[in-house]
């Protein structure tokens, strides 16, 4: 964890100390850079298709409804607090970058309906959280032409249903005020923001609610320690990550004096690796599969840091993305801070490696034959199920090649059904080893409290790439000793997956899930989609391959009607050598 200098907290005192005498707007982007940014984008073809796609949503918006009080799942009201802070921050931006009066009236339409709310469902805090954010970001992008009614009724709305709730956590020493995972990320940070927001009229809550919210912004970069990877996966890198650097972007000189933490730097590489060939990232953890476009907080990272590389992949994404007609995400609520934070071009094409590990609670590998659309891509992980949203994917893997992906994480599952953050967790299918391209050991589950499962081994140089993982932790009361080896041929994008199972208890089965067709024939798979072919080889004389149905066990679950499972069913042995290659 990174220690508070006295260099930082004198910096807090002076930047909590100056709030009340900010101009407005005090977020992210000060009246005096809206020149700058205009220049900038008139020399960058790149930002300006960003800024278009950011105006067509802005338009898009004028037509959606206003939040309301809608709970439909009983708990999260948090669906009406991210539409707010999308249509507000869109429509306040769109009104910042061209003047036109629908958008400005469009903002307040929506302040108005969130600040008419009966609450902002402190019960599930990151509800209160981003509400707070929308309220902050049109009462600051918007206050020159607020009424002093618009004013107060704002600020009013801030301090009675954000900060105070709040202050109650923090002097409770609620769950989230102390740096445990996303959550405390993106209430620390919605906090502050508007306690930022509104100092100066805020009955003496901001200087206090922003100093916490800071401290605990800062003690969350534990997180990506001691190399970059976020335990809870790509999913939850963007969501706690985007307010976090929110948080640091909004303080000036300060978050920038912070950010030179290099744990910063490189949890934008983590993400980076994260990301195939496809543009899907691996979802381990409770993520879903969806195509990438780069985050807000990528775009910061990438230039606060000056990172050729992932300033390079970066606006390749971007540009990849509108291409293809998909533009920046509808879901992207912050979607105009990218085009804030987009870093300019690099001079000269930079050499990213095609290989990277990454350590800590959820050890993690990628490896791939280049940087192209079509290119061969392989993840890995050890970790833990223990992990805060963690699953139960110990030794499990991800393969891309010929622009598709062909072993899949099928990622999370619906958060309200019985128990899902709790007893009955481990009972759902998709959090099991039975649901990943992993190994199941005398038909028992992996160890849910396993200690993190290591990377013990790596050589990320040559034609040959490799990884070693230590499994046994994840393995205990099923086998002795457990590794699992993948090795990665950059030539042809083949990956050969090698385990070292000692005095299983019972037969083992390696899995893999697959949406594609797959047939059995003797010693290999032959898997077929969107017209390419791939083949799993069973290298090892032992085992017998299947193609089974990947159903779960109740019709609450989902129900995975497109994937299958492929199953290579070896009997127990003293000790049990296994070798599988994937030959794209």
């Amino acid at each position: 964890m990174l220690k508070m200098t006295a260099i930082w907290l004198a910096a807090v005192a002076i930047a909590v100390g100056d709030l009340s005498e900010k101009p407005h707007p005090r977020l992210w982007f000060p009246k005096t850079e809206e020149g700058e940014l205009r220049d900038q984008l008139a020399k960058d073809p790149l930002a300006m298709r960003l800024q278009s796609a950011v105006m067509n949503e802005a338009e898009r918006v004028l037509n959606e409804r206003v939040c309301r009080y809608e709970i439909p799942d009983g708990k999260r009201l948090l669906g009406e607090s991210r539409r707010a802070l999308h249509n507000i921050m869109h429509s306040a931006w769109a009104w910042r970058m061209g003047g036109e009066e629908k958008f400005r009236l469009r903002a307040i339409a929506e302040l108005e309906a969130a600040c008419g709310l009966k609450d902002w469902n402190p019960s599930h805090f990151l509800d209160t959280a981003e509400m707070a954010t929308a309220v902050a970001t049109g009462y600051d992008w918007l206050y020159q032409t607020l009424t002093p009614e618009q004013r107060a009724m704002c600020e009013r709305a801030i301090i009675d249903k954000a900060l105070k709730p709040a202050k109650g956590v923090y002097d409770k020493k609620g769950w989230w005020s102390i740096p445990r995972n996303n959550w405390s990320q993106v209430c620390g940070s919605g906090i502050a923001l508007a306690a930022a927001a509104i100092a100066g009229n805020d009955e003496g809550l901001s200087e206090d609610l922003f100093d916490r919210g800071l401290k605990l912004v800062e003690k969350c970069s534990a997180f990506y320690q001691p190399d970059g990877m976020y335990p809870e996966g790509p999913g939850y890198w963007h969501y706690g990550t985007n307010y976090h650097v929110m948080m640091l972007a909004a303080c000036g000189p300060l978050g920038r004096k912070t950010a030179e933490a290099p744990i910063l730097q490189k949890a934008g590489g983590s993400i980076m690796h994260l990301t195939s060939s496809t543009r899907l990232t691996y979802n381990f953890a409770d993520g879903n599969a969806s195509l990438a476009t780069p985050s807000p907080a990528q775009c910061w990272l990438a230039g606060r840091y000056k990172d050729a590389g992932q300033t390079q992949h970066i606006r390749a994404l971007y540009t990849r993305a509108l291409d293809e007609g998909k533009g920046l995400n509808k879901n992207e609520r912050y979607g105009p801070l990218s085009v804030l934070w987009l870093p300019p071009a690099p001079e000269g094409e930079s050499a990213i490696p095609n290989a990277a590990v990454f350590h800590g609670e959820q050890a993690m590998a990628m490896f791939r034959k280049g940087w192209s659309d079509k290119d061969a891509w392989l993840a890995i992980k050890g970790g833990t199920p223990a992990a805060s949203h963690g699953h139960m994917d110990v030794g499990s893997f991800v393969y891309d090649a010929h622009g598709v992906r062909w072993f899949h994480d099928l990622g999370s599952d619906d958060y309200n059904l019985p128990g899902y953050f709790g007893k009955e967790r481990w009972s759902y299918y998709r959090m099991q080893n039975r649901s990943h391209n992993t190994l199941e050991i005398n038909g028992k589950l992996q160890n849910a409290d396993a200690k993190p499962c290591p990377l013990i081994a790596s050589s990320l140089t040559g034609k040959s790439l490799s990884a070693t993982f230590d499994l046994s932790a994840a393995y205990v009361g099923s086998a002795g000793k457990v590794q699992r080896t993948s090795r990665f041929d950059t030539a042809t994008g083949n990956v050969r997956i090698e385990d070292e199972i000692t005095s299983p208890g019972g037969e083992v089965c390696w899995r893999a899930l697959t949406d594609a067709e797959a047939e059995v024939r003797g010693d290999q798979v032959i898997l077929k989609k969107n017209g390419k072919q791939i083949t799993l080889h069973r290298i090892s004389d032992i085992g017998t391959w299947s193609i089974t149905a990947a159903t779960p066990p109740t019709s609450a679950e989902k129900q995975n009607k497109e994937f299958r499972a492929v199953v290579l069913t070896v009997p127990k042995a003293e000790t049990i050598s296994l070798s599988v290659e994937i030959r794209p």
